[in-house]
């Protein structure tokens, strides 16, 4: 893509921004999609721009310069990553549309953007997963065991020894293909450089990838160590070859993150814990520079109140009912053979 010739598009559909779009840096990045900003930079994916019209370029570019001006990035600060983006992103796009762009065929229109701030497009979303989540929770007609009430998040008394029956991990990883976030995620920040200027070493602003996963085991059950690697392989192998998966192991309390790369890595993760359940160190445990988050569990735990946009991979028989995120229930069938599986996705 012809950076120059973006930016004097840019400059002639914004001429009152003619001198920002002039000192705008613009920097090719890649492993993210078409565009993104770090509230300073505009950073762009030339392998996947060069194949789109110079009107969609342009599109682009002026999504990005919509965001910086608006400071979007800033004032996300503090919210879900994800559902903030889809919201930013939306009313950006309405904004465009009104002022004459068109759409790239992929991007859906979406009316309820048009007129509203990202703040009050991201609430309205974030009450209607909560409305959604409550409302399958009571449509679900399987009739699960449910743990005892007395049990408490993160008390001790919790620990048991719970043998699970095969969890059927190729189902579960099958149910996960659909909901992750297929591209690798960049991020940038100052870095050391190769430069030395009256005695003082030079930074460089520079990109880096981050984990596109991190899963969090719930060690507290006695579930075999060789089904929980073997989860972690599957999940790893959904993600592209260059991928970090970040894996960390949690009861009352969490472990730390065990960075995986390949197969040398899965069999040397170290799988600790064996006592209650406590969600909230799980929850608080994600760094937030993942765009998958995943939490393996049998659910022997009360549901925090905070939300978290993850997926729930639920093994043995408990419905769990979390506040935000999506789950898949792995339930073992009496009819079928030992490694076929029934799962249900809400």
């Amino acid at each position: 893509m012809d950076i120059e010739r973006a930016r004097a598009d840019l400059a002639e559909r914004f001429p009152q921004w003619a001198e920002r779009i002039r000192m705008l840096n613009f920097v090719d990045a890649v492993g993210i999609g078409p565009a993104d900003n770090d509230g300073r930079t505009i950073y762009y994916n030339d392998r996947i721009l060069s194949y789109y019209t110079r009107e969609t370029q342009c599109f682009y570019m002026a999504q990005q310069l919509l965001h910086i001006q608006l400071a979007h990035h800033a004032r996300g600060a503090g919210r879900d990553r994800r559902l903030w983006k889809r919201a930013s992103d939306a009313v950006v796009n309405a904004m465009l549309r009104a002022d004459g762009f068109v759409l790239p065929g992929d991007l859906p229109i979406q009316p309820e953007a048009e007129g509203q701030s990202a703040e009050a497009l991201y609430a309205l979303w974030l009450a209607d997963v909560d409305e959604d989540g409550q409302a399958e929770a009571e449509e679900e007609l399987v009739s699960e065991p449910q743990p005892d009430k007395s049990q408490k998040a993160g008390g001790e008394s919790a620990a048991h020894e719970r043998e699970m029956e095969d969890p059927g991990i190729a189902a579960a990883v099958a149910g996960l293909y659909e909901m992750l976030e297929p591209t690798l995620q960049v991020d940038f920040d100052w870095f050391p450089g190769s430069s030395i200027r009256k005695g003082v070493l030079g930074y460089e602003f520079c990109p880096y990838p981050v984990a596109r996963a991190e899963i969090l085991l719930d060690t507290s059950a006695s579930v075999d160590e060789a089904l929980l690697r073997s989860f972690v392989r599957g999940v790893k192998a959904l993600m592209r070859e260059d991928a970090v998966v970040r894996v960390g192991c949690f009861d009352t309390r969490f472990y730390g993150f065990q960075d995986i790369h390949g197969e040398e890595d899965v069999q040397a993760l170290s799988l600790e814990g064996s006592g209650g359940t406590d969600f909230h160190a799980a929850i608080e445990a994600f760094t937030g520079d993942a765009e998958n988050q995943i939490i393996f569990t049998d659910g022997y735990a009360e549901m925090p109140e905070q939300f978290c946009d993850a997926v729930w991979v639920v093994y043995g028989g408990t419905t769990i009912h979390p506040k935000g995120g999506r789950v898949i229930y792995v339930k073992p069938s009496e009819e079928k053979e030992k490694h076929e599986i029934d799962f249900l996705i809400t």
